[in-house]
């Protein structure tokens, strides 16, 4: 897959990736919340939060918690874009190996 301005378009609103960045963030948000729903989902969601919050605190200490919130949401975006990428991968050779060649 070249990288052209179709391409990244569609891997940015690519169903993997908004599904996956959805499976990143809501799970998290709705346990950061209330503690009540917390569940296995959120798991990936906040070890990436608690990666960026531990090198967050490294490097400015005084900040709070929720200021992390923006790395923790990029973060999970270039994750999510990641698969989204490995996705529209997977299905456009797919369709190649359907149609007889490359």
């Amino acid at each position: 897959m070249r990288a052209t301005p179709d391409s990244l378009r569609r891997v940015a609103a690519s169903p993997a990736t908004i599904g996956t960045y959805a499976l990143l963030i809501v799970p998290f948000a709705l346990g950061w919340f209330d503690a009540r729903f917390f569940s296995p989902l959120a798991l990936p969601g906040y070890l990436l939060y608690g990666i960026g919050t531990a090198i967050g605190n490294a490097l400015a200490p005084r900040f709070e918690f929720w200021i992390y919130w923006v790395p923790f949401l990029v973060g999970s975006y270039g994750v999510a874009s990641v698969v989204g990428v490995g996705y529209e991968w997977w299905r456009d050779r797919r369709a190649d190996d359907s149609r007889g060649g490359p």
